[in-house]
């Protein structure tokens, strides 16, 4: 009889993010179970590395962590260290991508499109030399926490104290167009397969906290409403930061179209899992079903090189 794959699912964590890793994990968990996998469910809030070395049975890791301490390369680094598969990109692609100022530089040296920014360093006194609108958000932080739109002078001290709560603040000039996110799932044979792309159209001033996890506060569409040309472009971009921030198994770029430009804004390591995520959204719009996505992203690890 073929030895059932014991998976951990990790969720929870003591990042900003933490109630929405814990509904990303227990959606995991549901669909493997159900899958028949062997699943066991661990909240790295806990002493992660104890339990790791505890539970000798481990056969690969599935991270459904969010913000600090699930994408920023931590967890990576220490299952790298004792040498467990695990889903997702490994702690260098993470560190390119949780940091945005290291993105954007890897984004500008690749030729990718981006808005131009500046950087202010926790309690800089350094002046504003963008022109209004901007965005301003932590540097390093997801889900939006800490980000705020400046559209008056006065509002923008206000806007930097609120995003150096999380450290250093990265201020973009303030782009308004169509927002687009576009899943890239690699498959068993190492290519990329870039899913069909989200519109977001998000009821609030953008596509905040709020609106990425209550649907009530924003409408998604996919296939977006978008022309074929642009689809292929947006995919194509996608797959090109995938690969340029060294990511593996899957990632979500985030892009704003503003007319016939294309602008990136960020890209996802370990996009949400929840019920109103957009990376399963886009998967089931391609024909694979949530129980499927999380099978494959588990094979991926397991693959003999």
């Amino acid at each position: 009889m073929e030895k059932k794959i014991t998976v951990a699912v990790l969720s929870g964590g003591s990042s900003a993010e933490r109630a929405v890793s814990k509904i990303s994990g227990a959606s995991v968990v549901r669909a493997l179970r159900k899958s028949g996998f062997r699943v066991l469910a661990f909240d790295p809030k806990n002493e992660l590395p104890k339990f790791l070395k505890q539970q000798k049975q481990i056969d690969v890791v599935f991270p459904a962590l969010h913000g600090r301490g699930g994408e920023d390369g931590e967890m990576q680094e220490l299952l790298e260290s004792i040498q467990i598969p695990f889903v997702g990109s490994g702690s260098l692609g993470m560190r390119n991508s949780f940091d945005k100022i290291i993105a954007k530089k890897i984004y500008r040296k690749n030729n990718l499109p981006v808005a131009r920014d500046q950087i202010f360093p926790k309690n800089s006194k350094a002046k504003l030399k963008l022109k209004l609108p901007v965005f301003v958000k932590p540097a390093n932080e997801g889900s939006s926490f800490g980000a705020s739109i400046v559209r008056c002078q006065v509002d923008f001290q206000p806007a930097l104290k609120r995003a150096w709560k999380f450290g250093d603040a990265l201020v973009e000039q303030l782009l308004e167009g169509i927002e687009i996110s576009v899943g890239i799932l690699e498959e068993s044979n190492g290519r990329l397969l870039a899913l069909p792309p989200i519109e977001i159209c998000p009821k609030k001033q953008f596509f905040d906290y709020k609106s990425k996890y209550d649907p009530k506060f924003c409408e998604e569409i996919v296939p977006a409403c978008i022309p074929k040309a642009l689809e292929k472009k947006v995919q194509a971009l996608a797959k090109q930061a995938h690969r340029k921030l060294k990511l593996r198994h899957l990632s979500r770029t985030d892009f704003i179209l503003v007319g016939p430009q294309v602008y990136i804004l960020e890209t996802n390591t370990l996009p949400g899992f929840t019920p109103n995520s957009l990376f399963p959204k886009e998967a089931a719009a391609a024909g694979i079903a949530f129980p499927e996505l999380c099978e494959r992203l588990i094979q991926l690890p397991l693959r003999k090189t």
